[in-house]
């Protein structure tokens, strides 16, 4: 599975999902926000015509410390060509908000000079990283070899790129 999605002007990050309920499906435009812990946040005038289906309420932190809690639904979310359920809360805003929650256990690129944004499972599409070093022997098959990154390895290297957590 691979989602693309942009970066606007303002260097923000967007993904276009399809979110279900029982009543409709629509397509949204989802601000991709790593602070949120949860999985999808969508404005009560998007979430109510879908007719989402209680699933019980939470309790959020928001940024300034602040604690919210807020009822939970249940959606169908096409992510990708990819159906699954997620947990959705609903809040009087006009922006969706995709978490970490619904991020977890897939790799995000960015490339702010290309404006791109990608979201994929692990091991799609990788592109290979290959060393150029001759190989010390000539019975080996190929001058160069391929050198594969495991996914920990991977999450360790971003987490040393992004800092410390705020």
């Amino acid at each position: 599975m691979v989602l693309s999605g942009y970066i606007d002007d303002r260097n923000q990050l967007w993904v276009e999902v399809t979110v279900a309920g029982q009543h409709s499906q629509q397509k949204v435009a989802a601000l991709v926000d790593t602070g949120f812990t949860g999985e999808l946040q969508l404005p009560l005038k998007v979430a109510v015509p879908l007719g989402l289906q209680l699933a019980g309420v939470g309790t959020f932190e928001l940024a300034d410390g602040t604690r919210s809690q807020e009822m939970l639904f249940s959606a169908s979310v096409y992510w990708g060509t990819t159906l699954r359920m997620a947990t959705v809360s609903v809040s009087n805003t006009d922006t969706a908000l995709m978490g970490g929650g619904l991020l977890h256990g897939y790799v995000l690129l960015v490339d702010f000079e290309k404006k791109l944004l990608t979201i994929k499972e692990p091991g799609t599409d990788e592109p290979e990283a290959v060393n150029t070093t001759p190989s010390p022997s000539p019975s080996s098959k190929s001058s160069s070899q391929t050198k594969k990154r495991s996914p920990k390895k991977k999450r360790q290297i971003l987490k040393k790129r992004r800092g410390p957590k705020r």
